[in-house]
């Protein structure tokens, strides 16, 4: 946080300012279901993290660098006096082609971790350039074909020429030194095969210099076997055994990890597989170069790991000891099974025996999890005042939840409209793990054209897969009420990937929608039907010119006034983690605006870039801190949260802006209400009789009240922000 506070004095009044800026902020306290307090709350959440260490800031102490594979993210964490702190300015330092998977490793001995990590053609190599106190950099290692040419990729010596080490996408090789001479050799899986390959690195034994990578195949079989199906091997040459039909499978990827479990000096092979649960230990009775495997069996054999797919092994000292620990993870792309348990995807095994001689003990399924919001994934956020006390409470949908069904988690604000405070008050608000929906995505809506909040959202049946669309009717006019409330469902065909988003886009007070169509278009389709009534007719196929894309998926978006200029905005994301903002989208006139994506502040690097916020994402709009300026809020694919703070946000002043039009109002006539900030309006006589309910207003956003039953004359506006009240007169005639 003080880094934070040194940049955002000093260096951001040198920078050139847009009109959406934001910074990610860790500062609003969380505490959990106990009372317990999450110094990692607004981390951002982890699925299918790959665990590395390295030196981040040059320090001199090892910070950890994660590589989630079902975000495409590079997640960083410094180490300040043995706790970590989230650091994600040091994320956009790593170079942008980073797919698949990232093993840091010190390829050419000077003390600093390098970059392998995955390519279509194979394994992409990128060498730790930075200079001493400077900022991260990596330079692209090219390799000789012995052709006066490069190869942007590894090569290493085939049968009589040098070739790409390929692997297949998922595949995640084991890099480390394998022979003892102090470079680092390559084991993978042969491409589309079942046996493991054995790539050594010929720099020392060549006199060549560390740096050189020169590797040479020395065979396509290490250690004599081969996986025949998931915990099932064949040893020795022999064949796979009739009952997994006589043939291997390479259905899915391969993880491995080259490891000596037992002290003896030898390398053995954590090993598992796409389609598996388990990883197993391949045990080595020969050398790390001439193995001699005839055995395997689960590992670690106390409370061995164990997920529903694809389990890969980490190799890292994470809990500051000196001693290397395992970290296990699903290796996987997406969620396959709705019984996959995201929040609980990082196993941690403590070393406790020693460097050479490791024992690794189970510790806990959630580590690093349990002090982040992380609930699963799909984590889709919304905000509402539950209790009328003037401040916003939060609420997260999950996609499921490990009963399956979807849940909802209601944090209560328990600070103030300046300084919010989030306590989780209930891990299933409403009851939803009791009904057969999942992939549910939430917001909060007048979709009743009543003036109050409806709770809107979309989800999967159970029952036959369908997506629909939902909502109940809240009871109340400024609170949260769902009593009794019946479950209503929208006429509106969608699918499971597409996203809705309800805002009145024609300004006729009638909540329109906008999807986020799986094939990369927004469509706006306008709501033809009467108060209480909605019905919606396509307006626009590809609104805002934003048409079908295949780089564009999993469209999302939240509409408000971001910059305080009173016009309304429209803050998108997608599949690449990416938000940007479109400026007044309503007034944006033909042709296709491009939107501002340069909105995150990189104290590193003294700019605003685009930032990965994880993965698939879901913005919301809300003023968490009384500014001028509100917050986005986004939820990710990893079940996390990011809050965005506008870094020219002022406190507003002590007293609102409120603006009433027409006035004189025709008792038959619309009043239009605006005012700078969220609060209650509601309507008293001169007497200070009240002759209308409480009405939740949005901040600068024009809010069309249908005037009650009243006789000309005049009367007062009460409207009621901050526990403080405020009048404006207005006649009706």
């Amino acid at each position: 946080m003080i880094r934070l506070l040194y940049f955002f004095a000093f260096v951001l009044p040198l920078v050139s300012q847009a009109q959406f800026t934001y910074f990610l902020d860790h500062s609003i306290p969380v505490q959990d279901l106990h009372g317990d307090n999450q110094p990692l709350a607004w981390a951002g959440g982890l699925n299918a993290a790959q665990f590395n260490s390295m030196d981040l800031n040059g320090d001199g102490t090892d910070d950890l660098v994660l590589f989630d594979r079902m975000a495409g993210k590079v997640i960083t964490f410094l180490n300040e006096d043995n706790q970590y702190v989230p650091a994600p300015e040091y994320e956009n330092l790593f170079p942008g082609e980073i797919s698949n998977w990232l093993l840091l490793r010190d390829y050419n001995c000077d003390g600093r971790k390098d970059i392998f990590t995955g390519d279509v053609l194979g394994i992409r190599v990128y060498r730790n350039v930075t200079a001493t106190g400077g900022n991260l950099e990596w330079e692209h290692h090219l390799f000789s074909t012995g052709f006066n040419s490069k190869s942007s990729v590894l090569l290493t010596q085939g049968a009589s020429n040098k070739v790409n080490l390929q692997l297949q996408f998922d595949d995640l090789p084991s890099i480390t030194d394998l022979d003892g001479d102090g470079d680092l050799d390559i084991l993978n899986i042969q491409y589309a095969g079942h046996t493991v390959e054995f790539h050594q690195n010929l720099s020392v034994e060549n006199n060549l210099p560390c740096d050189s990578l020169e590797f040479r195949r020395v065979t396509r079989s290490w250690g004599d076997f081969r996986e025949c199906q998931c915990g099932e091997f064949a040893f020795s040459g022999a064949a796979c055994p009739p009952n997994s039909g006589g043939r291997t499978e390479h259905a899915g990827g391969k993880s491995l990890l080259a490891l000596d479990v037992n002290g003896d000096q030898q390398m053995e092979l954590l090993f598992s597989e796409a389609t598996c649960s388990q990883l197993f230990v391949l045990h080595n009775e020969g050398t790390s170069v001439d193995p001699v495997i005839s055995t395997f069996s689960p590992f670690p054999a106390n409370n061995s790991v164990n997920f529903v797919l694809f389990p890969a092994a980490f190799h890292e000292d994470v809990d500051f000891d000196g001693k290397k620990d395992l970290i296990a993870s699903p290796n996987i792309f997406t969620r396959e099974y709705l019984n996959t348990d995201l929040q609980r995807s990082t196993w941690f095994y403590k070393n406790t025996g020693t460097t050479t001689n490791p024992v690794f003990s189970f510790v806990e399924h959630n580590f690093l999890q349990r002090h982040m919001i992380d609930v699963g994934d799909n984590a889709v956020p919304a905000f509402a005042d539950v209790d009328a006390d003037g401040d916003f409470d939060m609420f997260v949908s999950t996609h499921s939840s490990r009963e399956y069904a979807s849940v909802i988690y209601y944090y209560e604000n328990t600070g103030t409209p300046v300084s919010p405070v989030f306590k989780l008050s209930s891990d299933d608000y409403l009851g939803f793990s009791a009904s057969r929906l999942f992939n549910l995505k939430m917001q909060f809506a007048d979709m009743t054209g009543d003036q109050s909040l409806d709770l809107v959202f979309s989800a999967q049946s159970f029952d036959n897969n369908a997506t629909r669309l939902y909502y109940l009717s809240n009871n109340s006019q400024t609170a949260l009420n769902f009593d009794g409330a019946l479950l209503q469902t929208v006429d509106f065909e969608l699918t499971s990937s597409e996203n809705i988003y309800i805002t009145d886009i024609d300004g006729d007070g009638l909540p329109d929608i906008l999807a986020g169509r799986s094939e990369g278009n927004l469509e706006y389709w306008r709501n033809d039907g009467i108060e209480g009534s909605p019905m919606f007719v396509l307006e626009e196929e590809n609104f805002l010119g934003l048409n079908r894309s295949t780089v564009r998926q999993n469209l999302t978006c939240a509409a408000a006034d971001l910059d305080g200029d009173g016009n309304i905005d429209l803050a998108i994301g997608d599949q690449t983690g990416r938000l940007g903002v479109i400026n007044d989208f309503r007034n944006t006139g033909t042709g296709e605006p491009q939107p501002d994506r340069n909105l995150v502040f990189n104290p590193a690097l003294e700019t605003y870039s685009e930032k990965n916020l994880g993965g698939r994402i879901w913005p919301t709009v809300v003023n968490l801190f009384n500014a001028n300026k509100p917050a986005i809020v986004v939820g990710n694919v990893l079940g996390g949260i990011h809050v965005l703070r506008h870094d020219e946000g002022a406190s507003l002043p002590e007293e609102p802006e409120v603006k009433v039009y027409p006035n004189p109002v025709s008792k038959y006539d619309v009043l239009n209400l605006q005012a700078d900030r969220y609060g209650t309006m509601e309507i008293i006589s001169v007497l200070g009789q009240q002759l209308s309910p409480p009405v939740a207003i949005k901040a600068n956003q024009i809010h069309r009240y249908t005037l009650p039953p009243l006789a000309a004359g005049l009367y007062l506006l009460k409207f009621t922000a901050n526990n403080k009240s405020h009048i404006r007169r207005f006649v009706i005639k």
